[in-house]
């Protein structure tokens, strides 16, 4: 198996069309990286001396650290390298329709094993281990669908918004900013919290859209200069100094169990300006990036990588809440019982990270060839029966990151594995074999 995985590897690279961009699967293999090493460390289970139990952010131990998640915080990267790629595959795409399934699959195929994995695991486990600690793991391991239920409705509309930026340019993204910031000050000056999710679509359509920006001036040969990027990037990141520093948004770029309000939970335009410093970034570093992805060992890796991308995302936090339940119950809880940010909380890191890096390899060997063996067949029936299975698609993402799976007293949500398996069957996600 593993052996069948890179010889198909060295096979796409050696196949790399020279007009491919590939910095673009750069920075987004990146990124990746970065989330995962992101969600590890801030990772943070205390078993005090009583027994109890403290599982939280690393940043609630050292909230001076919080800047640094202007850092890891790399989604806004995701977006921006989506709206790059997109524009690129509607560009040489004669069928929209075939286009919107084949993307809906490739991001939906690989969510639909988790659910399931993780309601068999619910179902095994719940009796012998404590329903808070059951409802910890499985919302933190299907935390990562929330990026897949928003992205599924940014490739939806990807046809729709990509007209609109050919047709408008620089204009459709001052709509979107201003829609997005008009619903932060409704949600802050007015306290009206529940109109924050409506910016789950107007921040992240605006970064999708400052990626349509940017694949059309490579298209052109007009590519974002060096000293344009250097402005982007101060521009971002002064705009965030300033409104982090008036308290008009939080300084850390996560979601804090118990910090209140959340720059992620639902999105602030903190993501926008800091998408407008990733892109300065970008810009900026693009010589850097062009010689590193044109070496053969760098480009492997990020072949390597992008092959399995969304299965490593699905389930890197599976790997966590796996080892996360064997240590607090293996040896009365010996691994956590260091308070973090102690020396030996530190040097326990390492360990920690190699057996979580084996633990999410074994994952992606099994799990990987959902994302690899997409179903590719040309989407049957009417065009209402496929635009249900996308709604479906994107409705069984969204109540299994913002519902879970799981209540609190870990009684699994049976409806929403059954919407999910459901919306599989309808957005022909699987291809079923006829019997002879």
């Amino acid at each position: 198996m593993v052996a069948n995985y890179l010889r198909g590897i060295d096979r796409a690279v050696d196949l790399t069309p020279p007009s491919r961009n590939r910095v673009v699967d750069g920075w987004r293999a990146l990124a990746l990286l970065l989330v995962v090493f992101g969600h590890w460390i801030s990772a943070s289970i205390w078993v005090q001396p009583d027994g109890t139990i403290l599982a939280g952010n690393t940043l609630e131990w050292f909230p001076a650290a919080e800047h640094l998640t202007w850092l890891f915080q790399v989604m806004p990267i995701f977006f921006l390298a989506g709206g790059y790629a997109n524009a690129a595959a509607l560009d040489g795409s004669p069928d929209i329709r075939t286009w919107v399934t084949s993307r809906v699959r490739r991001l939906y195929t690989p969510v639909v094993p988790l659910i399931v994995v993780w309601v068999i695991l619910v179902a095994v486990l719940r009796p012998y281990i404590p329903s808070n600690v059951v409802h910890a793991g499985t919302i933190s391991a299907t935390l990562p669908v929330w990026f897949i239920a928003v992205y599924l409705v940014m490739v939806t509309l990807a046809p729709l918004t990509l007209r609109w930026w050919r047709r408008s340019g620089a204009r459709s993204l001052l709509v979107l900013a201003a829609c997005a910031l008009s619903i932060d000050g409704l949600r802050f000056g007015l306290d009206l919290p529940a109109i924050g999710w409506v910016n789950y679509l107007f921040v992240w359509a605006f970064v999708h859209q400052l990626g349509y920006a940017w694949f059309d001036r490579n298209r052109t040969d007009r590519p974002v200069s060096f000293t344009a990027g250097v402005v982007a990037l101060a521009a971002g990141l002064g705009v965030l100094i300033i409104t982090t520093g008036i308290g008009w948004y939080p300084v850390s770029m996560v979601t804090i169990p118990g910090g209140g309000i959340s720059n992620m939970t639902p999105p602030t335009f903190a993501n926008g300006f800091l998408a407008i410093a990733h892109a300065g970034l970008i810009a900026v570093s693009m010589p850097l990036a062009r010689r590193l992805t044109d070496r053969r060992p760098v480009w492997r890796i990020v072949v390597a990588v992008s092959a399995v991308m969304m299965t490593i995302y699905l389930w890197h936090l599976t790997a966590l809440s796996l080892l996360g339940a064997a240590g607090i119950f293996i040896g009365d809880g010996w691994l956590f019982s260091f308070e973090p940010g102690t020396p030996p909380w530190w040097w326990l890191r390492v360990p920690f990270f190699g057996v979580l890096a084996v633990l999410t390899v074994v994952l992606v060997a099994v799990f990987g060839s959902f994302e690899r063996n997409i179903n590719r067949r040309p989407p049957q029936g009417n065009r209402m029966v496929w635009f249900a299975g996308i709604v479906a698609a994107i409705g069984a993402t969204a109540l299994t990151a913002f519902v879970g799976i799981v209540t609190h007293d870990a009684a699994i949500n049976w409806y929403i594995p059954a919407f999910a398996v459901i919306a599989a069957v309808v957005s022909g996600s699987y291809r079923i074999r006829p019997t002879s």
